[in-house]
């Protein structure tokens, strides 16, 4: 794999367009998603900043987009670290083998002037900067919650099996699940074969991936914030002009403001659909929302400080310090 994933590296740099601008002025740019259209994030954040950029631009950046076909969700941090693709569309539990601090920030109310403000978002570039990776954005949204294929009634996840990445597996536990770690893609095949209860899975996505055709519920409440990263490769960030890295940054910055008010609107407009198509909300009691926050909370962290503990320390205070860290969400 990573000896293709090198030829197609060699193979793009030779094949850049150069029509209609010099070769010294054109950048086009490879990037990796980590998952396809079908997810949201996809195409409100990587896709809206790939416009972004090529607008402001006016084409001099542009960009080649590969996705999860090309390199498997839990194994891309590290080709783009290598060079073989520029900039990275990643979520941080999908590189916890290589970092895991930036999962804390699923505990903290996402607040794109208030990461800035706290000091947040220089800890992630200093921290990506030591693994050979330049921050450009860190688009958050929220939240989180459980698909299931029967409605709670007033249960917990006892002797049911929840999809989940690895951070949730202490507060699936929690209520009393069984997890089980699988990508995005085969969640579907699972609840239509009945081999899987319910999955783990952020607020937008499930009508992408037509899961209301083999489950009936989502949970309410939901939890969490979704942050999300735009890396880009160091030596690649180095080789570019100060007006592109400028650009870059700014297109970033304005991503980041636009996100929470897109996806809130797209959340809302997605939980109509699905009740449209036969989904229907399932609530947590209040005794077992109260397990899982309190589960989610220690577990996110114990789990962002289990392969960088003094980084996650320091990003946890600047939380703690900013009152960003929260058990209550807005519905």
């Amino acid at each position: 794999m990573f000896r293709f994933l090198m030829k197609l590296a060699a193979t793009a740099a030779v094949c850049l367009p150069i029509v209609g601008v010099s070769v010294a002025q054109a950048e086009q740019l490879r990037m990796l998603n980590i998952l396809d259209d079908r997810y949201p994030g996809t195409v409100g954040m990587s896709n809206a900043f790939v416009k972004m950029v090529e607008e402001a631009s006016g084409g001099d950046i542009s960009f080649s987009v590969f996705g999860p076909e090309t390199v498997p969700p839990f194994e891309q941090l590290q080709p783009v670290q290598a060079g073989v693709f520029d900039i990275h569309f990643a979520y941080p539990v999908f590189h916890a083998g290589i970092s895991t601090m930036g999962v804390g920030l699923e505990t903290t109310t996402p607040d794109p002037v208030a990461y800035r403000e706290s000091g947040i978002w220089d800890l992630f570039d200093r921290h990506y900067q030591s693994l050979g990776l330049k921050l450009i954005s860190l688009p958050t949204s929220h939240g989180i919650h459980f698909v299931m294929r029967e409605p709670l009634d007033g249960k917990d996840f006892t002797g049911l099996k929840i999809r989940g990445n690895p951070q949730t597996h202490i507060y699936i536990k929690a209520l009393g699940g069984a997890p089980v770690v699988m990508p995005p893609g085969e969640i579907y095949s699972s609840f239509d074969k009945g081999v899987m209860d319910g999955a783990s899975y952020p607020i937008l996505g499930a009508l992408g991936f037509k899961w209301h055709e083999v489950a009936c519920c989502f949970t309410r409440p939901w939890f969490g914030a979704l942050p999300h990263l735009i890396l880009m490769n160091m030596d690649k960030w180095n080789a570019l002009s100060a007006e592109q890295q400028a650009l870059l940054l700014e297109q970033g910055r304005k991503l980041e403001l636009e996100v929470r008010d897109t996806f809130t609107e797209w959340g809302e407009e997605e939980e109509k659909k699905l009740i449209e198509l036969g989904m229907k909300e399932t609530q947590f009691t209040d005794e077992a929302y109260g397990r899982l926050i309190d589960a989610f909370t220690e577990g996110t962290w114990s789990f962002a400080a289990s392969r960088d503990p003094d980084v996650t320390a320091e990003l946890k205070k600047l939380a703690e310090d900013a009152g960003l860290i929260t058990r209550h969400w807005d519905q």
